[in-house]
């Protein structure tokens, strides 16, 4: 036989928890809570350990690092410097050392590590500070190699290889007949050599400074050999157009100029010169180019004037404009 419960007066069944029960509730609720925090921890990736400095020079740090722990997941680290050290290094997890270049001598840097997984998790980063480079005392050990690409009745373009040294930055000093005639900036492999006298033979020489201002050898001297003026060329280039000029309305007599580039009917745009005048005076002379220029007039009415010439000395009439300086 079954035996049927009545309901009690209130027609409802009554509901008892024990404190037993209420003590389980909590500690899964707990355990949950620390099940959840463990796994969002798990997934981020371990702090680079025991980064440091390994070896300097002039211009080179090399820093290191600790290999990751195992079982660390799948993360890359991220490696960046300051000053003037470029941009951040992505390095994969197996990576344990790194060496920065083309710093300068002197200087006092920064560097910094974090490690970062693919769903966008870091670490604490951590920094070494106040690293500073030793001065450049050592001279480029060889010459520029130099090449005469294009020669002209009063010009010459020159390309070289760039000499050795134990540092990137390297600016270039071009000499004529033992005379320093010409210097380009660190990096730059390539120079026009401008205002040169016509059938004239030059003998060409070439040497690297460093960054520590260290003078390198000086290269073999090369015959650098000035056409004579073309004899068919008579006609000058035409008058520039389109020449502008305004001032800066700052109180000063500092003003812009440009104007669209001639053609010549033998020489290249390239190796079109450009004289200019203001108020009589010669201001600025450009190659193969329409500004803008910086100029600098006077206060009240300025007359601005542009002649293009060409390698065999053909003048064209000038270009004019005026510009009122307040």
């Amino acid at each position: 036989m079954f035996r049927i419960e009545e309901p009690g007066k209130n027609n409802t069944a009554s509901l008892h928890v024990s404190p037993f029960a209420t003590h389980i509730g909590a500690t899964v609720v707990v355990l949950i809570m620390v099940l959840v925090s463990s796994t969002a921890s798990a997934r981020r990736p371990p702090t680079p350990a025991n980064f440091r400095v390994t070896a300097t020079t002039a211009y080179t740090v090399t820093l290191a690092w600790d290999p990751a722990p195992a079982n660390s997941g799948d993360f890359n680290y991220n490696l960046w410097g300051a000053y003037n050290v470029g941009p951040t290094v992505i390095l994969p997890k197996t990576a344990t050392s790194y060496t920065f270049t083309a710093l300068y001598p002197g200087n006092t840097y920064t560097f910094g590590i974090f490690a970062k997984n693919a769903g966008g998790q870091t670490s604490t980063q951590v920094t070494v500070n106040g690293i500073r480079l030793p001065n450049d005392t050592t001279p480029p050990t060889t010459a520029p190699i130099v090449s005469i690409d294009e020669i002209g009745s009063n010009y010459a373009k020159l390309s070289w290889i760039p000499a050795q040294d134990d540092g990137p930055h390297l600016s270039t000093q071009i000499y004529l007949n033992g005379a320093f005639y010409f210097g380009v900036g660190r990096g730059i492999t390539t120079a026009t050599l401008r205002f040169l006298q016509p059938g004239t033979t030059y003998s060409l020489t070439a040497r690297a400074i460093d960054f520590g201002n260290n003078a390198g050898p000086f290269s073999d001297p090369i015959a650098l050999v000035t056409r004579p003026p073309n004899p068919n060329d008579h006609t000058p280039p035409n008058t520039p157009t389109n020449l502008s000029a305004y001032s800066f309305g700052d109180g000063s007599t500092e003003m812009q100029i440009q104007w669209a580039q001639s053609t010549d009917d033998f020489d290249a745009q390239s190796n079109i010169r450009y004289d200019v005048y203001v108020n009589g005076s010669l201001e600025d002379i450009r190659f193969g180019s329409g500004g803008p220029g910086i100029a600098y007039g006077v206060f009240g009415e300025n007359t601005i004037e542009v002649i293009a010439s060409d390698t065999a000395g053909n003048a064209s009439p000038p270009a004019t404009t005026t510009l009122f300086i307040p």
